[in-house]
């Protein structure tokens, strides 16, 4: 393997290290996709207005350049456009929508977030069964 190879391989799981380090215990992976998806299928809205509202999904915190870095990914893949706008306050803003094809694979996503739903439910209930605590025939845990 030439050297560039491995240090585009080397640089590229460092990266994925990092971004699985930062990433919150629990969060689903790609679930700022699927958060982005389904806020710009309730209504476009510009960056600042998406990290407000990422809030109850608890993806609030960290650094507001990954949202608009995400933005950009998903708006070169398709999955959105975006336009300036004017502002009543201030500097102009870019505003996201959500395209034909975002809106496919929000879809995609739902289904795959119903199916890891009910995976972690069969799991809870399993955890729930070997952590009661000990009966007085000596059952559980």
């Amino acid at each position: 393997m030439a050297t560039a190879d491995r240090d585009l391989r080397s640089t590229a799981r460092a990266a994925h290290a990092d971004r699985v380090a930062t990433r919150p215990a629990g969060e689903p992976r790609n679930f700022l996709q699927c958060c982005l998806l389904l806020l710009l299928r309730e209504r476009p809205a510009h960056g600042y207005e998406l990290l407000e509202r990422l809030k109850p999904f608890g993806i609030a915190e960290g650094d507001p350049g990954h949202l608009y870095r995400r933005l950009r990914s998903l708006e070169r893949e398709g999955m959105l456009c975006s336009k300036w706008e004017a502002s009543e306050a201030g500097p102009r803003r870019r505003t996201y929508y959500l395209t034909e094809r975002g809106e496919a694979l929000l879809g995609t996503w739902a289904g795959v977030l119903a199916e890891t739903r009910a995976l972690l439910d069969y799991y809870l209930v399993r955890h729930a069964s070997v952590s009661a605590p000990a009966g007085p025939g000596g059952q559980g845990r």
